[in-house]
């Protein structure tokens, strides 16, 4: 098994994980297994349709604990916990694959510039019904976009929500 079916099996795992919260109305803990989800799915499009690697890092050669890219200008862009920032993903915009994944998810990445992986360390009264939908929508279109992906080996783009 690959790491990118390692990280579709999490992303699975996850969205399911938060359906069964969300029907439970366990907002913060949804939210939650959403963005990793949604992380776990992306990381999988990255290593499948970019240059994104996760093998040794330059320059000492240290074994990646998640994917990278070159930078343009030198180093390497890691890409862990979301919200990804422009850097980040003006790395990933530098690739004709990277544009195309980017172009493919549009403004979906925009539901998680709050979300954060700390917020399991908090009380989390920001977390509402409201904003675990506006993920949950998020997370589905990436899920879809990610299966799609997965079945046909292209980035197909979405102009409705599947």
């Amino acid at each position: 098994m690959t790491t990118q079916d390692h990280y579709a099996s999490a992303a699975r795992r996850h969205y399911d994980d938060a359906r069964y919260l969300c029907k439970r109305k366990r907002w913060p803990n949804a939210d939650h297994h959403l963005g990793f989800a949604a992380e776990c799915a992306l990381k999988s499009l990255l290593l499948r349709f970019t240059e994104a690697s996760m093998g040794p890092k330059p320059p000492k050669g240290k074994q990646a604990n998640k994917p990278w890219m070159p930078k343009p200008t030198g180093g390497v862009q890691e890409y862990g916990h979301l919200p990804w920032s422009e850097t980040e993903l003006a790395v990933l915009a530098t690739g004709p694959l990277g544009q195309h994944l980017l172009t493919a998810l549009g403004d979906q990445l925009s539901a998680f510039a709050n979300w954060t992986e700390q917020d399991r360390y908090h009380h989390c009264d920001h977390i509402t019904p409201e904003t675990v939908t506006a993920l949950h929508d998020a997370t589905q279109f990436i899920l879809a976009l990610h299966e799609s992906a997965r079945i046909t080996g292209t980035l197909e783009v979405f102009h409705e929500r599947p």
